[in-house]
């Protein structure tokens, strides 16, 4: 699609997820400082950005990361 904007499938098939995964993403990306990567514009049109789709998997990452980060190499970077 123009301008980045792609549509919930095309997501899914450019980045191997599985329909569950995608689900979970989804609500983890409309729970995030990026959820305006998903642009609703009725019940059954949804598309996404995905240069903003991008920066939340970043911002994902890095959440992940720190998480499961070994206490002590946590406690280092600080």
């Amino acid at each position: 699609m123009a301008n980045g904007w792609k549509t919930p499938k095309q997501i899914q098939e450019d980045y191997h997820l599985a329909d569950k995964t995608w689900a979970t993403w989804r609500k983890k990306c409309e729970a995030s400082p990026y959820r305006d990567a998903i642009v609703r514009v009725s019940t059954r049109s949804t598309f996404i950005i995905e240069p903003r789709w991008q920066k939340f998997l970043i911002w994902q990452s890095k959440n992940y990361e720190e998480k499961h980060m070994d206490p002590h190499l946590r406690d280092l970077q600080n």
